[in-house]
């Protein structure tokens, strides 16, 4: 979810409770100043009828008879008394309903005498239609604030991480090889630009390191052909000199580890390259041609070891990938299968639109299985490998978003190779 939905969604959030509790209090506030004012009314009519027998006048005619309960106290009733507020839900038999009556009593002292004055009112709570009619027009005005609050997040939001936004496309078009470094506006926002400075300047510092890497990888790479290549040839020509055959063997011995340096020297400087490799949108590569093509070019080689080979290939299976690095995986893993295979042994390739299965027979691996896509691990030490093949096949798959998977159970290895969906 991006930032802005999110800003948006906890601020209806907050409005949604700010508003409810608002709802809430204003309910409370208006029943008890609608309770408070009706008490205020009848402390006045409790005065006005005080003062009518204050007068001296007759009090039984008197509008307020009707609302008013005026009793004597007894004569040695002197003490004075605080006024008394009841408020409950009696039955109206006017009305043919329960309503909230509210009872004033005073107890005032007139001529030498004490008398209870009870008053009563009935008040009119914010409850059945009148309620309906209070909550619909809270409920419009929520509606209304609440979608204002969400607009206006929205604009604000987006006008406050517009900066943001425009720093991450920024870094989604940079690439580690391009020449040009990193450019970004400046925002009037502190901590954007301060993000902004730090990601031009880890860029900048990436580009460096990457071109020096390169560099040296490409310088290393060819530098030490030369001189291999240069012993090797030596070598060759002392081999076929007059030598004894220890000489031999240990000029032998020689060649081979050369042989071996030069396989090092080319599989680390294509790990360094595909480590900091940038995979491009890719072409969908017919993964069904080529996985046939290269079980054709590895027969012989099958063959001669007396290996059996089955495939079942889906058509037209078209995978995101790059076709040369694709070729690069499927011939590092049949060379494996090969390698790692037994005299006799069978090999057995499935291709289906998900995944890609080759299984082999051959000897327990010696390290465990979750240890084989690292560098120099071989899973049988007394083999001619230098232990790096499945780390390229796992980097060409990381590249492109494939998953690798490896196996051994019941004399047989599996490699599976789960592609990914292909991006529209």
């Amino acid at each position: 979810m991006k930032l802005n939905y999110r800003y948006t969604i906890a601020y209806a959030v907050i409005s949604f409770c700010v508003l409810s509790i608002g709802f809430a209090i204003v309910y409370a506030a208006l029943s008890r100043s609608v309770t408070q004012a009706t008490i205020g009314k009848l402390k006045h009519l409790n005065d006005v009828v005080t003062a009518q027998l204050s007068s001296g006048r007759d009090y039984s005619r008197h509008p307020a008879r009707t609302h008013v309960v005026v009793r004597r106290a007894a004569p040695t009733d002197t003490t004075r008394h605080a006024q008394l507020v009841q408020v409950r839900d009696e039955w109206d038999a006017s009305l043919q309903s329960t309503v909230s009556v509210v009872r004033l009593t005073t107890y005032p002292l007139v001529r030498g005498q004490r008398f209870w004055i009870t008053s009563k009112a009935v008040v009119i709570e914010p409850s059945d239609v009148y309620l309906t009619g209070l909550v619909l027009v809270f409920a419009w005005t929520f509606v209304f604030l609440l979608a204002l609050v969400v607009i206006l997040s929205e604009v604000i939001s987006w006008r406050i991480l517009k900066p943001f936004n425009a720093i991450l496309r920024g870094i989604q078009r940079f690439q580690l090889g391009q020449p040009t470094t990193l450019v970004l506006e400046p925002s009037r926002t502190a901590e954007f630009n301060v993000l902004s400075d730090f990601l031009v300047t880890m860029t900048t510092r990436a580009q460096s390191d990457y071109q020096g890497l390169k560099e040296f990888s490409e310088n290393a790479s060819h530098e030490l052909q030369t001189p291999i290549a240069s012993i090797k040839a030596k070598i060759e020509l002392l081999m076929d000199s007059d030598l004894s055959e220890k000489q031999l063997l240990m000029l032998t011995a020689m060649h081979d580890e050369l042989e071996r340096l030069a396989k090092i020297n080319q599989s680390l400087t294509l790990l360094a390259k595909l480590e900091n490799f940038e995979s491009q949108p890719a072409t969908l590569t017919d993964m069904s041609e080529l996985v046939a093509a290269t079980e054709a070019a590895f027969a012989d080689l099958a063959e001669m070891k007396g290996l059996r080979t089955t495939l079942q290939l889906a058509p037209e299976v078209r995978v995101p990938l790059d076709a040369a690095l694709a070729q690069l995986l499927l011939n590092n893993l049949f060379s494996n299968a090969i390698r790692h295979n037994l005299s006799g042994g069978e090999i057995h390739a499935l291709l289906s639109p998900t995944e890609f299965v080759l299984r082999n027979t051959g000897n327990a691996p010696s390290v465990p299985v979750s240890e084989l896509f690292g560098r120099f691990k071989k899973g049988n030490a007394a083999l001619d490998s230098i232990g790096i093949g499945l780390a390229i096949v796992k980097r060409i798959g990381e590249l492109y978003g494939h998953q690798v998977e490896y196996a051994y159970a019941e004399g047989w290895h599996t490699i599976r190779v789960v592609f990914a969906a292909p991006v529209v």
